[in-house]
């Protein structure tokens, strides 16, 4: 499976603990930038065997601004299975622009449709978009019944709402817009389009938060219908607002730590699998696309500050807006082209913060070979022989206990 990744830098308000590249939202060049990442995407060379499900063009970057013969159109192409719009705050683009950009996309990738029946699908199942999941990020404050309409009209099959806390006070400490109604009102109107799969981020640790707080987040969300919640313990990033001047309410590590164990606990009471460390969902309502991340697939990344992994190759575009809208094509930097030994380490690392499903050490070794494998093997019988991982059969996973401390372990796995 291969994602398709459209980034968003705009904000009405950057939060102050943001550390993403985004910017204060300027209309008049929303538009501009739409049309921008359409002339970026135009720019791949297209396949002329596309298939109902795909987004499809040539995997090869050094090929990618058109360089290939007709026989390589024919042969070399990456088919994208999903489509994930993030920001800043892809609300913030309205119907309008939204549509101009799916429907542009469209025309360069693969028909809207496809020809699939307009049903609403299953989850898992090919969407009107013509992909197995569409993604879309919306703020609260944003996501205005016009909006929430549109996103259904365009056959988009997941909304990921910016929730961070149902409580206004911690909203307000952090620099969020929104209130706590918007976000419940938000959310209850897409329920009432049927728009098929809500997932909501929720922050632990934000200042003067406590688990009577935080529960009446997580009850509230739940009981709304959430089937998935991505749940981020607050960083203090260098540069940020709240990063120079931390309040002086904020929860102690230590506490932070116990409010997660109880979410996890509370979570997996309600029927929710922990699937990744910040990541929890009911079953079958798992984040295809990032899912993809993950597990090591590839990717390509359209928009200012985007990043791509494709044919062996990582690459990232310029965090440079005015550079962006001039020439969208021209922005690609940070070329690295992984050798199997650090392509294996990486898929290591990144596989085990799957906590379910873990890494198989067998297909790892059958995908990569013995030789780029063996050192990561021995690192993960060493953790395992000091109890940091979990070992079943050719299986293995972080203890539940050492997930908020994870960060040393993925280290050892890339380091050896």
């Amino acid at each position: 499976m291969k994602g398709l990744y459209i980034h968003i830098p705009f904000c009405v308000k950057k939060c102050s603990y943001c550390d993403f590249y985004s910017l204060p939202v300027r209309t008049d060049t929303i538009e501009s930038y739409v049309q921008a990442v359409l002339k970026e995407a135009n720019s791949f060379p297209l396949s002329q065997r596309r298939t109902k499900g795909d987004f499809s063009l040539p995997l090869s970057l050094g090929a990618k601004r058109g360089n290939l013969r007709e026989e390589e159109h024919l042969t070399s192409q990456a088919s994208f299975q999903t489509l994930y719009i993030g920001g800043g705050t892809p609300s913030i683009l309205g119907p309008k622009n939204l549509t101009a950009l799916i429907t542009g996309l469209s025309k360069i990738f693969t028909p809207v449709g496809s020809g699939l029946e307009p049903d609403r699908p299953a989850v898992g199942e090919e969407s009107s978009l013509g992909l197995a999941e569409s993604n879309i990020e919306l703020n609260p404050e944003s996501a205005t019944p016009q909006f929430l309409q549109t996103v259904k009209d365009l056959g988009f099959t997941r909304l990921s709402f910016g929730v961070q806390s149902l409580n206004d006070k911690e909203l307000q400490s952090v620099g969020r817009i929104h209130t706590a109604a918007q976000a419940i009102a938000a959310i209850k109107l897409a329920k009432k389009l049927d728009l098929q799969s809500i997932s909501a981020d929720l922050i632990i640790g934000l200042p003067g938060q406590t688990w009577t707080s935080l529960h009446y987040s997580l009850q509230t969300l739940v009981g709304m219908g959430i089937q998935h919640l991505s749940v981020y313990c607050l960083s203090l990033e260098a540069g940020t607002p709240l990063g120079n001047n931390p309040p002086p309410d904020l929860p102690t590590d230590d506490l932070q730590a116990a409010l997660f164990e109880e979410t996890r606990n509370y979570l997996i009471t309600c029927g929710f699998a922990h699937y990744e460390i910040s990541n929890f969902a009911l079953p079958r309502y798992e984040c295809l696309h990032n899912l993809n991340y993950w597990r090591g697939g590839e990717y390509l990344g359209l928009g200012t500050a985007a990043a791509s992994h494709l044919n062996g190759e990582r690459f990232k575009n310029r965090t440079d807006l005015d550079a962006y809208l001039e020439n969208p094509t021209g922005q690609i930097e940070d070329v690295e082209e992984l050798d199997p030994k650090e392509k294996a380490a990486e898929e290591a690392m990144l596989r085990l913060r799957l906590l379910e499903e873990g890494l198989n050490t067998d297909e790892l070794t059958a995908k990569f070979g013995s030789a780029n494998t063996s050192d990561i093997i021995r690192c993960l019988d060493k953790m395992v022989q000091e109890g940091l991982l979990l070992q079943t059969g050719s299986a293995c996973r972080l203890k539940p206990s050492r997930i908020l401390t994870s960060n040393p372990i993925f280290a050892r796995v890339l380091e050896d």
